[in-house]
């Protein structure tokens, strides 16, 4: 895929007639945006729920813990999310997470928070084919008693150029 590109010339002539020519191209960030692409959803798996309320900590890596009243349930299915940022190589970029987010099921809600990801708030493209990988974990808070079902919801994270 080509990349447009500004063109910077440079041209010297020495006395002895000799004729130099140099060529950079740079980059035009305005040209190629930045994108960003979710490739793998954000799964805290099964959970059980006792009467004190409770938490299930979902890093980046994707290994989860959990506190007070909720412990596993039978079935795995845990993943954190996970995105492909893609643009100019080599560039860097900012990475921004909601502060929370809230999952549904029917009328009944939790809510997700304390958002992380790997890299940590600025990322950089790699050289060559300008994509990073993006995983994101969070915290989902369980109410004591929360009622069974299965809770869904969306976040945002946006990415910009530095």
């Amino acid at each position: 895929m080509s990349v447009p590109a500004r063109v910077a010339v440079a041209l010297a002539f020495a006395s002895t007639a000799a004729f130099g020519l140099a060529v950079a191209l740079v980059p035009d960030a305005e040209a190629q945006a930045i994108g960003i692409v979710s490739t793998r959803s954000m799964a805290f798996g099964e959970l059980v729920v006792g009467v004190t309320s409770g938490s299930a900590v979902l890093t980046p890596a994707g290994s989860r813990t959990l506190t007070g009243g909720v412990s596993p349930g039978s079935s795995g299915g845990v993943t954190s999310a996970s995105f492909t940022v893609s643009g100019i190589p080599l560039l860097t970029y900012s990475i921004s997470l909601p502060g929370s987010a809230v999952l549904t099921s029917g009328s009944h809600t939790m809510t997700v928070n304390t958002f992380t990801s790997n890299p940590s708030g600025t990322g950089q493209l790699q050289l060559f084919v300008g994509t990073q990988t993006l995983t994101v974990g969070a915290t989902l808070q369980v109410g004591a008693s929360q009622t069974s079902g299965s809770y869904s919801g969306t976040f945002l994270v946006t990415v910009v150029y530095n």
